[in-house]
């Protein structure tokens, strides 16, 4: 090898290896901005006032209406458990239901609202949500259906990224927000312990 070739190649290298820099130098940057602008589902009512939230009653008081469920909590205690349909499933009813347990015997005034969203006919949940409170038998849960579409109410921030959201409230403010892919009964602790339970 002469010494003209090696100094060429030695700039090629040096070249390459600059690129490579302030590739991932970019990469880098790129993927910091993705992070930053990724809003967890609900992130938006951090300690603020529980938004209004007018949703169509299938299973509790008020049937077959549309309410103001934040209204009719007023300032009690209260798990607002919003689920995406497609992702409505046994691990997630049986959160609902360890939720629904817990706070019947450990938390007075309290109360749940789970609130199904879907992008199809509210008509079919309707029907449907009866049926499961049949089978798990909720004493402190009120099911609804938001009427628009999959994306929920938009004053609460949700996102269709998280299937189950849950926003934890006392005294018509928000206490803390869970957003879960998958959940299960295991659950139930962290969002219990945001009532000091």
């Amino acid at each position: 090898m002469q010494e003209g070739d090696f100094a060429v190649r030695l700039r090629k290298f040096r070249h390459i290896v600059f690129l490579s820099r302030r590739g991932s130098f970019l990469i880098a940057v790129l993927m910091l901005c993705a992070k930053l602008m990724t809003v967890a589902s609900g992130s938006a009512l951090a300690a603020d006032d529980v938004p209004a939230l007018d949703a169509i009653v299938c299973v509790g008081e008020g049937l077959g209406q549309k309410v103001d469920l934040v209204k009719t909590r007023g300032t009690k205690p209260t798990v607002y458990m919003f689920l995406q349909k497609e992702h409505w499933d046994r691990p997630t009813a049986r959160l609902l239901r360890e939720l629904d347990l817990q706070i019947r015997d450990k938390l007075t005034d309290g109360g749940i609202v789970a609130v199904w969203l879907t992008d199809e006919p509210v008509q079919g949940l309707q029907e449907h949500l009866p049926r499961v409170q049949q089978s798990i038998k909720l004493s402190m849960t009120t099911y609804a259906v938001w009427p628009g579409n999959a994306f929920g109410p938009p004053d609460w921030g949700l996102t269709r990224d998280d299937h189950v959201t849950i926003v934890s409230a006392k005294g018509g403010k928000v206490i803390r927000r869970h957003t879960f892919r998958s959940t299960n009964d295991g659950d139930a602790p962290k969002v219990l312990a945001d009532f000091g339970l």
